[in-house]
C-alpha cells in the first residue's frame, strides 16, 4: 500500500518540481520505483555506479542538453555531487523554454544533509522524498506470520522475501559487510571498517537506549568527537536513527540526550547474530527491538500523510 502511495507522491512531486530526489538506504527499492515511473514518461536512466554511465557525464551540461525532452533519472547521485551545480542552469534554461516540472529524478543513498550541495544549488527547484524498507502496511497485519517475519528479518526486500531465515540472516550480514567495506568509503568518509562495525554492534546491543558518547568512546578507545562523527555517518546513511528527547520547557538549561536505534530491525538482529524468532524472543534486546520496529513503522506511516 505505502509503495503505491509513494509512487503517486513521486508523480505528484514531478508535476510540481523540476527535480525530485528519492532518498533511502541501498537496496531498499529506489531503482525499482524509479523504473516504474519511467514506464509512464519518456525517460533516460543513468546509474552512476556504472563506469559507462559515469563517463557519459564527463561533459554533463552538453549531455543533459541533448536529452532535454526526457525525464533524466540519475541513480546513486552521491557519486557525483558536483553534478548539482550543473543541474541548476539546465533547469533554469528549460524553464525559460517553457518546461516547468518533471525534468530530473534523482536517487541517492545518503541523507539530505549529506547531499547538502543539492539544497544549496537547487533551492526552490527540488522536492525530497524518503523511501523506507517494507512496512506493516505493505506486508499485511492480518497475518501474524507476516508481522513476525517483518520484525525478525526487517524490511529490506531481499531480506524479507528470502525462503529461509538462515538465508535472510546471511544476506543481512553480507549487507553490513559490504556497507562497511565498500559503500561507506565510496561515499567519501574514510572510517576504519572494524571500528564502525564495533560501534554499530554496540548500538544494536543498546537498542533504544539513551546516547552515552563517553561510554561508547571509552569502549572503542576513541574521542567523543570521533564517535559523534561515526554516529552521524550511520545516521546520514539511514542505518541509525537518533530520536531527540522530548523537552517541553525550552528555558531549562539541561541538555537531554537522544535515544539511538538501529533503524531496520533485521539489521539490528543481524548485528547480534539472531537468526530465528525463538532466538529473538529469548534475547535481552527483544523489547527494545520491538519498540524500534514500531517506531520506524509509525514514522513511515506519518510521512505518507
Amino acid at each position: 500500500m505505502f509503495k503505491r502511495l509513494l509512487f503517486e507522491q513521486v508523480q505528484r512531486f514531478l508535476r510540481v518540481f523540476p527535480a525530485v530526489a528519492i532518498l533511502g538506504a541501498r537496496q531498499v527499492g529506489k531503482t525499482t520505483l524509479a523504473l516504474e515511473i519511467a514506464k509512464h514518461v519518456p525517460s533516460l536512466y543513468l546509474d552512476l555506479e556504472r563506469d559507462s554511465d559515469l563517463a557519459k557525464l564527463s561533459e554533463p551540461a552538453l549531455f543533459l542538453q541533448r536529452h532535454s525532452d526526457k525525464l533524466v533519472i540519475i541513480d546513486e547521485v552521491q557519486r557525483l555531487p558536483e553534478l548539482f551545480t550543473v543541474l541548476r542552469p539546465e533547469i533554469d534554461a528549460r524553464r525559460l523554454a517553457g518546461q516547468q516540472s518533471g525534468q530530473f529524478l534523482i536517487l541517492g543513498s545518503a541523507s539530505r544533509d549529506l547531499l547538502a550541495q543539492s539544497s544549496e544549488s537547487l533551492a526552490g527547484r527540488i522536492g525530497y522524498l524518503e523511501l523506507n524498507p517494507f512496512t506493516i502496511g505493505e506486508v499485511g497485519v492480518e497475518d501474524v506470520g507476516n508481522l513476525s517475519q517483518l520484525w525478525l528479518r526487517g524490511g529490506f526486500p531481499r531480506s524479507y522475501l528470502e525462503s529461509l531465515d538462515g538465508n535472510s540472516l546471511l544476506y543481512r550480514q553480507e549487507f553490513v559487510r559490504t556497507y562497511l567495506e565498500r559503500d561507506i568509503p565510496m561515499l567519501g568518509p574514510r572510517v576504519p571498517a572494524n571500528l564502525l562495525k564495533r560501534l554499530w554492534t554496540m548500538l544494536a546491543h543498546g537498542q533504544g537506549g539513551q546516547l552515552n558518547l563517553a561510554r561508547l568512546a571509552s569502549s572503542l578507545g576513541l574521542s567523543g568527537k570521533t564517535v559523534r562523527h561515526y554516529l552521524d555517518i550511520l545516521s546520514d546513511l539511514f542505518m541509525v536513527r537518533q530520536l531527540p528527547a522530548w523537552a517541553g520547557n525550552i528555558g531549562k538549561r539541561l541538555v537531554k540526550t537522544p535515544k539511538v536505534y538501529v533503524r531496520d530491525s533485521g539489521l539490528c538482529h543481524a548485528l547480534l547474530g539472531i537468526e530465528q524468532l525463538d532466538d529473538l524472543m529469548g534475547h535481552p534486546v527483544c523489547g527494545a527491538s520491538w519498540e524500534g520496529f514500531v517506531l520506524e513503522n509509525l514514522i513511515a506511516l506519518a510521512s505518507r500523510h
